[in-house]
């Protein structure tokens, strides 16, 4: 599929995904969401697939926000981290102090990961 087509056929089922009862189901929408970031570019990213992912970002299930950071190298192929920086602190500080020890392990691994990304952005002219 080309990017047209990712957008037409695709991208309007996700916002229904994004609201669907099930915690598995949006978990799942999570992990594979931000992998169509490289595939549809910086445009259609911003305006089709930010606006979910701030959603979910959001989401009660710490399952799903955890599954959100597991492809964030995808967004940030696309939309540079420091752009979404205000957003994915507070959520991975959030994470860090989760009741579940998965997930804060997971947390400040992704915290970790986050660092380093902007660190190295800093550095790099």
């Amino acid at each position: 599929m080309d990017d047209s087509d990712i957008i037409q056929k695709i991208v309007p089922a996700i916002s229904s995904l994004a609201k669907d009862n099930a915690s598995h189901v949006r978990a799942a929408l999570a992990e594979s969401l931000l992998s169509l970031a490289p595939l549809i570019g910086k445009k259609a990213t911003n305006e089709c697939i930010l606006p979910t992912f701030l959603t979910l970002l959001k989401d009660e299930s710490s399952e799903v926000r955890v599954n959100l950071f597991k492809h964030l190298d995808d967004l940030t192929k696309v939309i540079e981290i420091e752009a979404l920086s205000q957003s994915l602190l507070p959520a991975l500080n959030e994470l860090a102090v989760d009741k579940n020890w998965r997930t804060r392990a997971s947390a400040i691994e992704f915290l970790s990961l986050f660092a380093k990304k902007m660190v190295n952005n800093l550095l790099l002219p």
